[in-house]
């Protein structure tokens, strides 16, 4: 009953709240109900899902100019953004403020009362942001979508909050005839296929040698990850942002994905090691996996890419609920469905990302290979 007078509620805080828990309420039935209504009102509004997010991003009532302003009537405070999405404050002379300040008596105590509420609003909203956007950003990453230019500094550039996720990144621009890779020589001497850049907040374009580039409207721009890129760009990257001090908003450069051979639907080299169940738990939940929803007992855990209609999935020996007992480590595949999917034709970015999640749930504490368990690993686990 809430999701569906939400889902009626054309604002984009409204549609942040329905995209949330679409893709992360603990409950699945919840969840299956904001994906129901997320792809009406997509379908309503002429977008597609993964559109709709994107556009659903709310600016928590800042202005184009990238400020919050808050009146007193008489009197103008600020709010500006930090790098890490916290709200600063200043008066109109830029003084910075801690605190809003108690009305004067000159002033309207209702419109002040209703700015400090303002205030208050705009700081959970930025949090909120900062955390389904960041967890959105993430997958569009593993799943490799794409924006075209003139959309992309539409959606990101120019958004008052997205443009600050943004410059946590490193984002790749292609030549829309160019293949995939990061990787092509320039073309024929003109413009070059591929580029790889970082945002400023104040509208630049930085690229590795912080010099400032201009895309072509032609060009389509992904996220970057070190799959799709050389070590020595991963290094230079690397080095970049801590010259410029930027605490990103996720690793783009840490995950590789496994040699796997046709076919192979599952990895295996984490498998067959005693570990205790509630740290094993702990580390899934870390890396934003879930338990399966059998209420007693349980030996999965799950992490959805919906994008890619795909399921990340680490299994275990299993445990019951309160997890007070020894367990052992399985095996990661990917699934759609019920149906594991070979490995080799699921995207390598999203491979990889998986893979790294399964390598540090498994190994989030010394744990004890099982008796035996060198000879169930096989031919499956190439590492």
């Amino acid at each position: 009953t809430v999701l569906t007078a939400v889902a009626a509620n054309p604002s984009a805080e409204a549609l942040q709240v329905m995209v949330s828990a679409a893709a992360q309420h603990r409950l699945p039935q919840v969840r299956g109900f904001a994906n129901l209504l997320t792809r009406a009102v997509a379908v309503e509004r002429g977008w597609s899902e993964a559109e709709l997010g994107d556009r659903s991003i709310p600016t928590a009532g800042f202005g184009p100019d990238g400020l919050l302003h808050l009146p007193y009537g008489e009197r103008e405070f600020l709010g500006r953004l930090t790098p890490e999405l916290t709200i600063a404050l200043t008066d109109a002379d830029g003084r910075p403020r801690k605190t809003l300040p108690a009305a004067r008596k000159s002033e309207d105590g209702e419109l002040v009362a209703q700015t400090r509420r303002r205030l208050t609003f705009a700081r959970k909203e930025v949090a909120a942001v900062l955390k389904v956007q960041g967890r959105r950003l993430y997958e569009a990453m593993c799943v490799g979508r794409s924006w075209p230019v003139p959309q992309w500094r539409e959606l990101f550039a120019a958004h008052p909050l997205a443009r600050h996720l943004a410059a946590r990144l490193v984002w790749m621009a292609r030549r829309q005839d160019a293949g995939a890779g990061a990787h092509d020589p320039e073309a024929g001497g003109h413009e070059p296929r591929t580029w790889t850049f970082r945002p400023t907040e104040d509208g630049e374009l930085l690229g590795v040698d912080d010099i400032a580039l201009d895309l072509p409207d032609h060009a389509v721009i992904r996220l970057a990850h070190a799959t799709l890129l050389t070590d020595a760009e991963v290094t230079s990257w690397r080095d970049h942002l801590a010259d410029y001090e930027i605490e990103p908003l996720f690793d783009q450069f840490s995950a590789r994905a496994p040699d796997v051979t046709a076919g192979q639907t599952k990895v295996r080299d984490g498998e067959g090691l005693l570990i205790d169940a509630r740290e094993l738990r702990r580390a899934a939940e870390a890396r934003g996996y879930a338990r399966s929803s059998n209420i007693y007992r349980y030996s999965t855990f799950l992490k959805d890419f919906p994008d890619m209609g795909l399921r990340s999935v680490i299994d275990f020996a299993g445990a019951y609920v309160p997890e007070d007992e020894m367990t052992t480590t399985g095996a990661l595949s990917l699934c759609r469905g019920r149906r594991e999917v070979p490995l080799d034709r699921v995207p390598p970015v999203l491979l990889a990302e998986c893979y790294a999640d399964y390598r540090a749930v498994t190994t989030v504490m010394t744990a004890t290979p099982v008796a035996g368990a060198a000879a169930d690993v096989g031919a499956e686990a190439p590492l």
